[in-house]
């Protein structure tokens, strides 16, 4: 757990490092061989708060992530169609529970449904920033991460921006999946 904390942590600082010359997106393979295999990928709870009043909410945020998943070869779970599942099998929902317990069980539990899941943050800071993370359900280790970054006004807060960078990372998780198949075949 310990060695994982300090691989993400180096992780971030490489991404800020390398978002500071270059301006549109920075990517990462952890684990090249698991993308491959992940053709049903979920949408995890996401870190997101609402700055400004013209902003979505978090759940036009969740839909617009969900939205943006329709550019995508991988078939997209909804975090929704994720917490039905969940309620269903264990009779827990965790839309209506505190967002660490639900975090955790959804963790215990996406693998049944999924084989990644993607938890998406928004830097909502100077510049606003998409972090994208794609997780092997199994094992809940770090395989993928992409860094999309928009500009600096409150002007490109809003859903059809969020959406767009949205559809950036899942066409970038494409392009590596298929990077990764070529690869495959060639060994």
């Amino acid at each position: 757990m310990w060695l994982k904390k300090k691989t993400l942590a180096l992780l971030f600082m490489l991404m800020m490092i390398v978002g500071v010359g270059e301006a549109a997106t920075a990517e990462t393979i952890n684990n090249g061989e698991e993308l491959a295999r992940m053709q049903r990928l979920a949408i995890a709870y996401p870190d997101y708060y609402q700055s400004l009043d013209k902003e979505p909410t978090i759940n036009e945020f969740i839909n617009v992530l969900y939205e943006a998943g329709k550019v995508s070869k991988s078939k997209i779970i909804s975090y929704d169609e994720m917490a039905n599942k969940i309620k269903q099998s264990t009779g827990i929902d965790i839309r209506v529970i505190p967002k660490k317990e639900a975090r955790k069980i959804f963790k215990e539990h996406v693998y049944k449904y999924a084989d990644g899941y993607v938890f998406f943050t928004l830097a909502n800071n100077s510049r606003l920033n998409l972090f994208c993370e794609v997780y092997v359900p199994n094992t809940n280790e770090l395989a993928y991460v992409l860094r999309v970054e928009a500009g600096k006004s409150d002007e490109s807060k809003n859903a059809k921006n969020y959406k767009t960078m949205a559809e950036e990372f899942y066409r970038a998780f494409d392009k590596a999946v298929q990077t990764e198949l070529k690869k495959k075949e060639k060994e």
